[in-house]
């Protein structure tokens, strides 16, 4: 526990609002915002983040990266992963799929998972129990996504049938919203809707369901998952060209309750504001759900554990065994005179430098990184990764799990697994522990802020130099507006600060010719990761990993038969 008060950097005013915004102050009394607070806080905590120093290393010269160029080690394996996150992890999966099990899966972290890992938590009050640090639920996929259907039937959660095993739907009640001052279930304050609240709700959803039953004149669907499904068609792309605000405007559509609605789903799958993204991610956030449009505007149910998609990884790392090598990073890629590669990669823990040779690559992480890695002998080639790269764009997030040793004071309707507030800057917080079925006593609650300033940049470094005191203090005061009484109820309070956490569809990324090509494998370098798509979702991990794996299984059947 903290004992030593410590005078901070920053008013609360000047604190709540670098991090949740300027709307956030109009939920926080006045008088406590106008000084800086010293103070222990009541609880104790940690600050963790990927290992940005190894990151950073990418850019200076190749000859530069390593303390020392001695060749401590030489491996090799088939096909080298680079990257332990769900693209990495689902290419391994298919690998094996596809008899190929000479392969390893280099992973910087000492966890695979990438921004869909979790943690372990114990306390006397809950015993032990998973809390996720990203992703934490995966919509039940259509009958059109037959190979993650297929995964999902080899974990259990799907049975034979294609019925989902009912432990993993999220159970009852699934989401609440506090509005003035008291919770209501449901995502949207309905109590005090007015009529034009309900008629532009039912006029949105129908017009959502129409464009998830919308095709081109080959049949492909405009918005599904996996988007290498879905259709290019120009009038579908067209939408890429405006704000899901302007689209919104376009449509009349004014209700405040259905624009927060449109803006929240934005930042919670995207992290931008509705002005910020993509009128076609805006509407596939929707229309790309919905399993049966023709009959129902529902969005399909909701799969989630208490750790979130880390489930999923550790089905994806059980898999894969052994063949997963942590602490490992890969700081140059080079290709040797037998035709295959050499990388360049430095143990985090033993300080040591490995060369791992391969026949094939799968570089399984955003494209920044990717770009930097390929070999210098690509000359204009990877000058031209390197340009793609940066036309991308990657969000920061703040996400902090909450050990509480009771749960906070409140009347009926009680905790639900999605707990929201509305017109709130942060996204609120999903309890781990609801899918226990414990309903009572401690729990940890994972809190989620999406930084959506329009200078990403300069967002990502203040973030980054946040203490942890200032973090906490921002997550504290954004759930006390909900819970008075909470911050004498936490026992531990640590913080993730994700730098680039997601790939974000703002306006032309869906149509971006460059975006398009960066999958494209150069030789036998494979590409794979969600950014590919545009958008950061498990589905479209899963997809790129998958593809990444079969064009190097098909190269050595190629191969072979030669």
């Amino acid at each position: 526990m903290n004992s030593q008060p410590r005078r901070l950097r920053y008013t609360r005013r000047d604190l709540l609002s670098s991090v949740l915004g300027a709307g956030a102050l109009a939920c926080v009394g006045c008088d406590s915002l106008t000084s800086k607070w010293s103070g222990a806080l009541p609880f104790s905590g940690s600050m963790l983040s990927p290992n940005r120093e190894i990151g950073h290393r990418l850019r200076v010269p190749v000859a530069e990266r390593f303390a020392s160029q001695t060749d401590d080690i030489s491996r090799h394996a088939s096909c080298i992963i680079v990257g332990g996150g769900v693209a990495g992890l689902a290419a391994g999966y298919e690998l094996l799929k596809s008899g190929v099990d000479d392969f390893l899966i280099l992973e910087l972290e000492s966890s695979p998972g990438g921004t869909s890992k979790s943690t372990q938590y114990t306390s006397d009050s809950f015993g032990s129990l998973r809390a996720p640090w990203g992703a934490h639920y995966l919509p039940l996929p259509g009958t059109h996504n037959k190979p993650l259907r297929a995964f999902l039937r080899d974990c259990g959660v799907l049975n034979d049938d294609g019925e989902a095993a009912e432990q993993m739907l999220c159970r009852d009640p699934e989401e609440r919203v506090w509005a003035n001052g008291q919770w209501q279930y449901g995502l949207l304050p309905m109590r005090d809707a007015t009529d034009q609240d309900v008629s532009q709700i039912e006029r949105f959803q129908k017009e959502m369901s129409e464009f998830a039953q919308q095709t081109d004149a080959s049949g492909k669907r405009w918005f599904v998952l996996p988007t290498s499904q879905a259709s290019d068609d120009p009038e579908c792309l067209a939408l890429d060209q405006l704000s899901m605000t302007q689209w919104m405007q376009s449509r009349e559509f004014d209700s405040p309750r259905l624009l927060w609605l449109v803006d929240h789903s934005c930042r919670d799958d995207y992290g931008l504001r509705a002005d910020q993204t993509s009128a076609w991610a805006g509407i596939f956030y929707f229309a790309s759900r919905m399993l049966d449009p023709s009959n129902s505007t529902e969005s399909a149910p909701v799969l989630t554990w208490p750790e979130g998609n880390g489930f999923l990884v550790d089905q994806l790392t059980q898999r894969v065994g052994d063949r997963i090598e942590k602490n490992q990073a890969v700081l140059s890629i080079s290709q040797t005179e037998a035709a295959n590669y050499k990388l360049h990669s430095f143990d985090t823990q033993t300080q040591k430098q490995t060369n791992f040779t391969a026949d094939s690559v799968i570089l399984a992480v955003p494209q920044f990184i990717a770009s930097q890695l390929l070999p210098a002998s690509l000359g204009e080639i990877k000058q031209e990764r390197i340009e793609t790269a940066r036309s991308f764009q990657y969000g920061s997030w703040l996400v902090a799990n909450i050990v509480l040793k009771d749960r906070p004071k409140e009347a009926q309707p009680a905790m639900c697994w999605d707990n929201v507030r509305y017109q709130s800057a942060s996204l609120g917080y999903v309890n781990a522990g609801h899918q226990t079925g414990r309903d009572h006593g401690g729990t940890v609650l994972t809190w989620y802020q999406a930084l959506n300033t329009d200078n990403v940049a300069i967002t990502r470094t203040e973030l980054l130099n946040l203490t942890w005191e200032e973090a906490a203090e921002v997550v504290c005061s954004d759930l006390e507006v909900m819970h008075p009484d909470i911050r004498n109820q936490i026992e531990t309070l640590d913080v993730m600060m994700w730098g680039h956490a997601m790939i974000q569809p703002t306006i032309g990324s869906r149509s971006n010719p460059l975006r398009a090509k960066a999958s494209d494998p150069i030789g036998n370098l494979h590409f794979a990761a969600s950014d590919l798509s545009g958008v950061a979702l498990f589905e479209e991990a899963f997809d790129h990993g998958r593809r990444a794996a079969q064009a190097v299984a098909q190269s050595k059947v190629g191969r072979k038969s030669t």
